[in-house]
Protein backbone atom coordinates (compact mmCIF):
# COMPACT_ATOMS: atom_id res chain seq x y z
CA UNK A 1 0.00 0.00 0.00
CA UNK A 2 1.05 3.58 -0.75
CA UNK A 3 -0.07 6.79 -0.51
CA UNK A 4 -0.78 8.73 -3.54
CA UNK A 5 -0.04 12.11 -3.96
CA UNK A 6 -1.98 14.59 -6.60
CA UNK A 7 -1.24 17.99 -7.83
CA UNK A 8 -2.11 20.33 -5.92
CA UNK A 9 -4.70 22.87 -7.47
CA UNK A 10 -5.65 25.05 -4.80
CA UNK A 11 -3.46 28.50 -5.28
CA UNK A 12 -3.04 29.22 -1.53
CA UNK A 13 -0.98 26.07 -1.11
CA UNK A 14 0.41 26.47 -4.41
CA UNK A 15 2.16 29.73 -3.28
CA UNK A 16 3.54 28.06 -0.03
CA UNK A 17 5.50 26.55 -3.02
CA UNK A 18 4.07 22.88 -3.05
CA UNK A 19 3.37 20.68 -6.21
CA UNK A 20 1.85 17.63 -4.46
CA UNK A 21 -0.53 16.54 -1.48
CA UNK A 22 -2.21 13.95 -0.08
CA UNK A 23 -4.87 13.54 2.69
CA UNK A 24 -5.07 10.51 5.00
CA UNK A 25 -6.69 9.24 8.02
CA UNK A 26 -4.55 7.40 10.73
CA UNK A 27 -5.82 4.01 9.56
CA UNK A 28 -3.84 4.21 6.09
CA UNK A 29 -1.08 3.53 8.15
CA UNK A 30 0.07 -0.09 9.26
CA UNK A 31 -1.51 -1.49 12.75
CA UNK A 32 1.87 -2.25 14.23
CA UNK A 33 4.21 -0.88 16.78
CA UNK A 34 7.30 0.83 15.95
CA UNK A 35 8.65 2.14 13.51
CA UNK A 36 6.48 1.66 10.09
CA UNK A 37 7.35 3.24 6.68
CA UNK A 38 4.43 3.79 4.20
CA UNK A 39 5.78 4.99 0.73
CA UNK A 40 4.56 8.33 -1.37
CA UNK A 41 3.50 7.14 -5.14
CA UNK A 42 2.58 9.66 -7.96
CA UNK A 43 -0.11 7.87 -10.07
CA UNK A 44 0.74 4.28 -10.28
CA UNK A 45 4.33 4.51 -9.72
CA UNK A 46 7.15 5.20 -7.40
CA UNK A 47 8.65 8.68 -7.26
CA UNK A 48 11.77 9.42 -9.58
CA UNK A 49 12.86 12.92 -9.52
CA UNK A 50 13.48 15.79 -7.25
CA UNK A 51 11.68 16.67 -4.03
CA UNK A 52 12.67 20.49 -3.03
CA UNK A 53 10.42 20.12 0.28
CA UNK A 54 7.99 18.49 2.47
CA UNK A 55 5.52 19.19 5.46
CA UNK A 56 3.31 17.66 7.62
CA UNK A 57 -0.10 19.42 8.47
CA UNK A 58 -2.24 17.85 11.51
CA UNK A 59 -5.84 18.00 11.28
CA UNK A 60 -6.67 16.08 14.00
CA UNK A 61 -5.04 14.59 16.59
CA UNK A 62 -4.46 10.27 17.30
CA UNK A 63 -6.26 9.49 20.45
CA UNK A 64 -5.98 6.12 22.57
CA UNK A 65 -9.24 4.82 21.22
CA UNK A 66 -9.14 2.07 18.70
CA UNK A 67 -11.02 0.44 16.06
CA UNK A 68 -9.60 -3.11 16.88
CA UNK A 69 -10.57 -3.69 20.55
CA UNK A 70 -7.19 -3.80 21.06
CA UNK A 71 -4.28 -2.29 23.33
CA UNK A 72 -4.87 1.64 23.72
CA UNK A 73 -2.39 3.74 21.28
CA UNK A 74 -0.67 5.82 24.13
CA UNK A 75 1.63 8.03 21.36
CA UNK A 76 2.03 8.67 17.88
CA UNK A 77 4.57 9.77 15.98
CA UNK A 78 4.90 10.83 12.00
CA UNK A 79 7.75 11.84 9.85
CA UNK A 80 8.90 12.11 6.09
CA UNK A 81 12.54 10.70 5.03
CA UNK A 82 13.90 8.71 2.04
CA UNK A 83 15.03 5.09 2.03
CA UNK A 84 18.33 6.28 3.91
CA UNK A 85 17.63 8.74 6.49
CA UNK A 86 13.67 8.16 7.69
CA UNK A 87 13.38 11.58 9.08
CA UNK A 88 15.55 13.60 6.42
CA UNK A 89 12.89 15.81 5.26
CA UNK A 90 10.78 15.96 8.08
CA UNK A 91 12.14 14.87 11.63
CA UNK A 92 9.60 13.36 14.30
CA UNK A 93 5.98 15.07 14.45
CA UNK A 94 3.70 13.93 18.38
CA UNK A 95 0.51 13.97 16.81
CA UNK A 96 -0.96 12.22 20.10
CA UNK A 97 -3.55 14.19 21.32
CA UNK A 98 -1.38 15.57 24.82
CA UNK A 99 0.75 17.27 21.78
CA UNK A 100 0.17 20.74 20.59
CA UNK A 101 0.30 19.84 17.56
CA UNK A 102 -3.21 19.99 15.88
CA UNK A 103 -3.80 22.97 13.19
CA UNK A 104 0.08 23.35 12.63
CA UNK A 105 2.44 22.85 9.95
CA UNK A 106 5.86 21.01 10.29
CA UNK A 107 8.05 21.51 7.18
CA UNK A 108 11.65 20.88 6.21
CA UNK A 109 13.17 20.88 9.44
CA UNK A 110 14.85 17.47 8.39
CA UNK A 111 18.49 17.13 7.94
CA UNK A 112 18.14 16.64 3.91
CA UNK A 113 15.93 19.39 2.74
CA UNK A 114 18.35 21.25 4.95
CA UNK A 115 20.92 20.75 2.07
CA UNK A 116 18.74 21.73 -0.89
CA UNK A 117 16.73 19.90 -3.21
CA UNK A 118 16.86 15.68 -2.92
CA UNK A 119 16.92 13.16 -5.91
CA UNK A 120 14.85 10.50 -4.27
CA UNK A 121 13.42 7.38 -6.06
CA UNK A 122 11.97 6.07 -2.57
CA UNK A 123 10.06 8.85 -0.20
CA UNK A 124 8.18 7.49 3.17
CA UNK A 125 6.08 8.69 5.70
CA UNK A 126 7.28 6.82 9.06
CA UNK A 127 4.53 6.06 11.88
CA UNK A 128 5.49 5.06 15.08
CA UNK A 129 2.64 3.95 17.30
CA UNK A 130 3.20 3.03 20.83
CA UNK A 131 0.68 0.61 22.15
CA UNK A 132 -1.16 -0.09 18.84
CA UNK A 133 0.27 1.14 15.65
CA UNK A 134 -1.63 4.08 13.71
CA UNK A 135 -3.81 1.91 11.69
CA UNK A 136 -5.63 0.34 14.65
CA UNK A 137 -6.42 4.38 15.43
CA UNK A 138 -9.97 5.69 15.46
CA UNK A 139 -9.09 9.02 15.22
CA UNK A 140 -6.52 10.96 13.30
CA UNK A 141 -6.60 13.30 10.06
CA UNK A 142 -3.26 14.54 8.19
CA UNK A 143 -1.81 16.37 4.95
CA UNK A 144 0.97 15.88 3.64
CA UNK A 145 3.15 18.48 1.24
CA UNK A 146 5.84 18.06 -1.27
CA UNK A 147 7.29 20.12 -3.81
CA UNK A 148 8.41 17.37 -6.27
CA UNK A 149 9.50 16.85 -9.70
CA UNK A 150 9.69 13.85 -11.74
CA UNK A 151 13.04 13.11 -13.34
CA UNK A 152 11.03 12.30 -16.56
CA UNK A 153 9.48 15.90 -16.99
CA UNK A 154 6.26 16.62 -16.63
CA UNK A 155 3.04 18.66 -18.69
CA UNK A 156 3.47 22.75 -18.37
CA UNK A 157 1.19 25.33 -19.74
CA UNK A 158 0.82 29.21 -18.51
Amino acid sequence: MAINLKKIGDIQTLSLGYTHEATVDASVFSASTGAQALAFNVGAGALAGTVGKCAIIVDQLVTAAVTDGGAAITDATLAIGDDGDANGMVVEVDVFSDSSSLGKIFANNGAITQAGNHLVTVLNVTSNGTGSGLGDAAKGKFRFLVEYYPTVGQGFSN
